[in-house]
């Protein structure tokens, strides 16, 4: 763990001036993925994770640091990345021997015992939220639509204005239907996107590594980091 934030703060504090923009978009990508992984690997020592869970995070860790560096041969970037902060403090080393000490730990009571409910949902689905996902009509916080009968027209614009509205809970953004040309970033927890149905409420962006984006970056729809 301390590898993994001393890493971030030395890639924060360093001076990019000097690279050129792809692997600075890589750099980017990095810090975000970096600080990604400091909260899955807290969340993996939590005295409430489960050996399953603590295997999950682990893996979500060593994911992310893979795609921190695909990120830079995806772009060609000129960075000379064995050389970088992400490279030279034997994260990857690190996190494999937590992931094999993590698994060697592990009762054998706790494998296989993620069971349904008897209706269908995992048993960590709150009943609230079993209850909103089940229901036929959903209330809504914000309401997006392109000709303006909503709150916003973007969905974008309406999923900033969720991390300022939400107070943490769970909030409910409706699309209405439209085809929605944009990348959206969601960068907090708790938010459910509703649309009026396939081939009615769509999004598409065009984001790709041809033209400068790391593929970790170029999702229509993506969750940033976790909070």
């Amino acid at each position: 763990m301390e590898r993994i934030a001393l890493t971030h703060q030395l890639a924060s504090a360093m001076d990019l001036s000097s690279l050129d923009e792809r692997a600075k978009a890589a750099w980017a990508d990095c810090l975000v993925l970096c600080e990604d992984t400091i909260s899955l690997i807290n969340r993996s020592m939590a005295a409430s994770s489960s050996h399953e869970d603590s295997q999950t995070w682990v893996s979500a860790a060593i994911a992310n640091h893979e795609t921190c560096k695909n990120g830079f041969i995806e772009l060609n970037s000129s960075l000379h990345l064995p050389n970088s902060p992400f490279m030279t403090n034997n994260i990857s080393e690190s996190l494999s021997n937590s992931l094999a000490i993590n698994k060697a730990m592990a009762p054998v009571s706790s494998l296989g015992n993620r069971k349904l409910l008897s209706d269908g949902f995992p048993s960590w689905v709150s009943a609230a939220d079993r209850k909103l996902l089940q229901s036929s009509s959903i209330k809504a916080n914000l309401v997006v639509a392109q000709d303006g009968s909503g709150n916003y027209k973007t969905i974008s614009e309406a999923v900033a204005a969720s991390s300022r509205l939400s107070g943490g809970s769970r909030f409910v953004i409706h699309v209405k239907a439209g085809t929605y040309n944009e990348n959206v970033q969601i960068k907090t927890k708790n938010l459910m996107l509703i649309g009026d149905g396939i081939g009615a409420t769509v999004v598409t962006g065009s984001k790709n590594v041809q033209d400068g984006s790391t593929t970790f970056n170029s999702a229509t729809v993506g969750k940033l980091k976790f909070s």
